[in-house]
């Protein structure tokens, strides 16, 4: 099989887990974009392209990609209690911004990183994507709410994608 390289949008790659994926996708050759409200703390290797950007407001850089990997979402259960507007503002609104984006772009793949938390506290682990949602907090709600979003939006206007919970 010929690898073929991607041109891949990586949101919160300022983030522990973005600035990894940001990593391991120019290590393997794809060309990557990284994008994040906040510069990462360490250097991104050389020929990863950064832009400041929030996606709450929607500014996103006028360019194609073959795949948008959105990692890009305020976390933690404790923190949403305290302040639930600013997660949903984030985590759905800006998730459907994004999903907005990608559908203006033609981006074919969309992949949204959700949270075991859509579950609730009493689901055996390892969950199983078939089981039942049940957010017990305003961090779970807005990450479930995310994958409906992009459910919502409609396929044929809406890049295909999946949700890693």
């Amino acid at each position: 099989m010929d690898f073929k390289p991607l041109s891949v949008l990586v949101t919160g790659s300022s983030g522990f887990i973005g600035t990894h994926v940001v990593r391991h996708l120019h290590a393997v050759g794809h060309r990557v974009t990284a994008l994040d409200h906040i510069p990462p703390k360490d250097p991104l290797p050389e020929g990863v392209a950064f832009h400041v950007c929030d996606i709450r407001q929607g500014l996103l850089p006028n360019q194609c990609f073959d795949a948008v990997d959105h990692l890009a979402a305020l976390a933690g259960v404790r923190p949403s209690i305290h302040d639930p507007i600013g997660y949903e503002f984030t985590n759905v609104i800006g998730t459907i911004r994004l999903l907005d984006f990608c559908r203006r772009m033609e981006v074919p793949t969309f992949i949204l990183a959700s949270s075991s938390s859509v579950y609730g506290p009493d689901t055996p682990l390892p969950a199983r994507e078939d089981h039942p949602a049940n957010p017990c907090s305003p961090y779970a709600l807005t990450k479930l709410s995310g994958g409906v979003g992009r459910d919502g939006l409609g396929a044929p206007t809406c890049p295909p994608g999946w949700a890693a919970r």
